[in-house]
C-alpha cells in the first residue's frame, strides 16, 4: 500500500499528541494555526490533513468570534487552499456538542442520523458551523469526526476523573444500571482515525467504545480492575433522587443518565 503523507494541525492537543505516538510507520508533519504561517504553507506534499486545533468549551471564554475563527473559519480557508494544491482528504475533529443534547437524570438521549442539531454552547455552535462550511468544498473528501467525551491518562477534562474517584467506593447507590452512555478512550480515537485514513468516503463519523456501557457499569468494572468489590445498591434510589435535588445537575445527570450514539447508524470504527 502506498504510504500516506499526513499533515497534523494542532499537534499540541491531548488527542493529537497520543495519535502521533501511534504513527510509527507513517510520514507526517505538524502545523500550528497560531499566527499566519498556515496561510502561505505548501500543502502539496500531503495527501491528508487532520485538523485537531480547537478552542474547546471553557466557561471563561465567551468570545464567540474566537471560537468561530479557530473552529470554523481557519479550517475552511485551509481546506480551500489544500484542495487547490492536490490534497485528497480533510479530516475534521468535531464533537457531539454539535447535537446539543446531554444526559439527563433517569433518561437516555439517543442520537442517530435524524437527531436535530441544536448546539447550545459557543464551542458546539462553532464546530457545527465548521462542519457546514467544510461540507461546501468540492473535490475534497471531507470526514467529520464527532467525538463523544474522550478519556485517557493525563486527559485534561474532569469527567473521567470523577468516574475514577467513584470507583474507589465500596458502596454506590444507583438508580438504574442500563442507561447506556457513549464514551471513547483516546486509544480508540487513534484506532478510529487510522481506519478513516483508509476510507475514502466523505461523511459524518461518530466513533465510540464498545461495548456501550452505562456510567455505573464503567465504575464497577474500574473498581473490579483495581481489586475493589463494589456493591451497587438499587434500593437506595431515594438517596439518589434526593442527591439529584441537592448536587450539581451535571454530576447526577452524567452518573444516572444516558447519552447513546446509535452504533447501527454510526459505525463505531473501534471494534
Amino acid at each position: 500500500m502506498e504510504r500516506i503523507r499526513l499533515l497534523v494541525i494542532g499537534p499540541n492537543s491531548f488527542i493529537a499528541k497520543f495519535f502521533m505516538q501511534q504513527l510509527k510507520n507513517k510520514f507526517y508533519m505538524t502545523l500550528s494555526v497560531r499566527g499566519d504561517v498556515w496561510k502561505n504553507f505548501d500543502y502539496s506534499s500531503y495527501d491528508v490533513i487532520i485538523y485537531f486545533a480547537a478552542i474547546v468549551h471553557h466557561p471563561e471564554i465567551t468570545d464567540e468570534v474566537l471560537y468561530n475563527k479557530v473552529n470554523a473559519e481557519i479550517p475552511y480557508e485551509m481546506a480551500k487552499l489544500a484542495v487547490e494544491q492536490g490534497v485528497k482528504k480533510f479530516i475534521y475533529i468535531s464533537t457531539m456538542a454539535v447535537v446539543g443534547l446531554a444526559p439527563r437524570f433517569g433518561n437516555i438521549n439517543p442520537i442517530n442520523r435524524s437527531t436535530p442539531l441544536y448546539p447550545n454552547t459557543p464551542y458546539g455552535r462553532s464546530k457545527l458551523r465548521g462542519e457546514r462550511m467544510l461540507s461546501q468544498i468540492d473535490r475534497l473528501c471531507i470526514q467529520l469526526v464527532r467525538l463523544p467525551n474522550v478519556y485517557g491518562q493525563n486527559c485534561p477534562g474532569t469527567f473521567f476523573h470523577r468516574i475514577e474517584q467513584l470507583s474507589s467506593l465500596k458502596i454506590l447507590p444507583i438508580y438504574k444500571n442500563d442507561y447506556k452512555f457513549s464514551l471513547i478512550s483516546v486509544e480508540n480515537v487513534a484506532v478510529a482515525l487510522n481506519r478513516l485514513l483508509l476510507i475514502n468516503e466523505s461523511g459524518v463519523f461518530c466513533p465510540q467504545d464498545t461495548p456501550i456501557l452505562s456510567i455505573v457499569e464503567r465504575i464497577k468494572k474500574l473498581a473490579e480492575a483495581n481489586g475493589i468489590r463494589q456493591k451497587q445498591i438499587k434500593w437506595m434510589w431515594p438517596i439518589v433522587y434526593l442527591a439529584n435535588k441537592i448536587l450539581p445537575k451535571k454530576f447526577t445527570d452524567n452518573l444516572y443518565g444516558g447519552y447513546y450514539i446509535d452504533p447501527i447508524e454510526y459505525p463505531v470504527l473501534t471494534d
